[in-house]
């Protein structure tokens, strides 16, 4: 789902607390804008507003602002927003003039174009509002945009922007000038989670300014820290989406030598720690709401303490091949060595949005075996003396089946493959002479195949049961040599069907090897004798495969 999506820069500035610490006080405001409302041919979003509410509050919070100063609106028109911001201007205005300094930040999320963002049915060109807000005199002014192609709004005149996976040195930034961080750039699409319930930009943004960014460990956030951090954790959770890699970016401004700083985790009243050696995919959800308050890749090394409010947590880490939850209290440290460890099932869906499998594409090599299907066919080649020959009477498969997996348990790919039938003999009345009949019959096909997981077994991590069925184009050769050793071949075409179920073994521990037993009966209207009977060539057939995942 499309989302201008990512939005959020937390300037937070100076609590009361974090004034104490500046040489300068510094009187701060906030317009934080949030709009579900789609444009012409744009479907609506689900959660832009309520990031605005998020980044809100957590200013308020964490961010030293007061909740006076911060204005939250909920799908303004273009009017709406340029009212409030003429009105705060004013009041800027004549705090600058007294001799005080302030900050501003803007937060923006929802729809946008390159060039504008769409408020409902109308827009407000990128050009007008960075005039608006870069008219309003400001000390700093910070600019958080969470929509599609925001890096557009930031080529401000004199900023460079920031190369990709790179973020402007702490030297160049400063307490007086403009930064501008957005959740794309100016040719990216921007994401919502269905998981998160939030853009992914925003959620990740959020996170580092609990503290999951605070590098130094000083207990404030500043620009380039959450830079850093939104940047990766962004990339790494987009990097396998349906859209792709969404590319966070900061271009400022600034003169002189200082940091900003964006919030203050060590104002918090409650914190969760994750602890040095914990490494991995980590979620942290309210129990009381049921909702993920932080999703982050910890690395192993220095501890990570995330800012939450009291009350009950859960804590997931996904760990290599295990899952761990852990019950946290407000307050406290995640002790993997009193958390419920389960192994992870790969084919998972994740909130309707991260269906992931880790090898999702498969090789099989497939051997099967069974009777041939009785028919008219095969009643009239014994009526004119044939004798089906070998001692089992039985035909033989080999194919080469390519998947790949969708979603839900469910794969689809391709076959190629050919069946070797018995061959018949006739011996010619009266003599030594002998005719023989032979047959074969290659399918190409489509195959559909679902699976579902049954169990986990120590070597093999995977015993799944699969129910697959395939359609396609069966050619059916001939090949008759009689008794003068004169040759007829005849090649015919028909449409060929398959089903079957087995079990489906898997160990990723060697090199994604794997391998299949099943039961199969397929059938192919093919081969044809001169009196019309049509061989339905195929039968029940037990099969086996080895695969290969990647």
């Amino acid at each position: 789902m499309l989302r201008l999506a990512y939005a959020l820069l937390a300037v937070a500035l100076v609590s009361s607390s974090a004034r104490a610490q500046t040489s300068d006080a510094v009187e701060t405001f906030a317009i934080v804008v949030g709009s579900n409302t789609g444009g012409p041919g744009q479907t609506d979003l689900r959660y832009a507003e309520d990031d605005a509410r998020r980044v809100g509050k957590l200013l308020v919070d964490l961010g030293g602002y007061d909740a006076q100063a911060v204005e939250v609106l909920a799908h303004p028109s273009p009017d709406e927003l340029r009212a409030r911001i003429a009105k705060l201007r004013d009041k800027l205005d004549a705090i600058e003039a007294a001799g005080r300094r302030t900050r501003l930040f803007f937060y923006y999320s929802g729809h946008a174009r390159a060039t504008a963002l769409d408020l409902g049915k109308d827009q407000m060109p990128l050009a007008e509002l960075r005039e608006r807000l870069l008219a309003i005199k400001t000390t700093v002014t910070v600019i958080v945009l969470d929509a599609c192609q925001s890096g557009a709004f930031s080529r401000v005149k004199g900023a460079e922007p920031a190369a990709d996976f790179s973020f402007n040195s702490k030297q160049q930034l400063d307490a007086t000038g403009v930064a501008v961080l957005a959740s794309s750039t100016g040719s990216e699409l921007s994401q919502e989670s269905e998981q998160l319930k939030s853009s992914y930009f925003t959620h990740h943004l959020l996170v580092g300014l609990r503290g999951a960014s605070d590098a130094n460990r000083d207990g404030l956030v500043t620009i380039d820290e959450a830079y850093r951090y939104a940047y990766h954790q962004t990339l790494l959770s987009t990097a396998e989406t349906a859209v792709g890699g969404q590319h966070v970016t900061l271009e400022v401004d600034l003169k002189g030598h200082g940091e900003v700083p964006m919030s203050f985790p060590r104002a918090a009243t409650s914190h969760i720690e994750l602890p040095g050696t914990l490494e991995g995919k980590t979620l942290v959800e309210d129990k009381r709401s049921s909702t993920v308050i932080a999703e982050t890749y910890k690395a192993k090394g220095a501890a990570v303490r995330i800012a939450v409010a009291p009350g009950e947590y859960r804590v997931i880490v996904r760990r290599g091949k295990t899952l761990s939850r852990c019950e946290v209290s407000a307050g406290g440290i995640v002790d993997l060595d009193h958390c419920t460890n389960q192994a992870i099932v790969e084919a998972t869906t994740k909130g309707g949005d991260d269906d992931y499998v880790a090898r999702p594409t498969r090789v099989e090599i497939m051997l099967s075996l069974g009777g041939e299907h009785d028919d008219a066919y095969t009643d009239n080649l014994k009526a004119f003396g044939y004798e089906e020959q070998g001692l089992f009477k039985t035909s033989s498969a080999i194919e080469a089946i390519v998947l790949r997996y969708w979603r839900g348990g469910i794969w689809f790919g391709g076959t190629i493959g050919h069946t070797t039938m018995p061959s018949w003999r006739q011996q010619v009345s009266g003599s030594d002479f002998e005719q023989n009949f032979t047959w074969g019959m290659t399918r190409v096909a489509a195959v559909s195949r679902t699976e579902y997981e049954l169990a986990e077994t120590g070597f093999f991590s995977h015993l799944s049961l699969y129910v697959q069925a395939t359609v396609g184009l069966g050619i059916g050769r001939t090949r008759l040599v009689n008794a003068d050793h004169m040759t007829f071949d005849d090649t015919h075409y028909g449409l060929a069907l398959g089903g079957g179920f087995g079990l489906h073994l898997e160990s990723p521990n060697i090199l994604g090897f794997g391998m299949t037993l099943g039961y199969e009966n397929d059938a192919a209207w093919v081969i044809k004798d001169l009196i019309g009977n049509t061989h339905v060539s195929g039968g029940n057939r037990v099969a086996f495969a080895l695969s290969y995942g990647f």
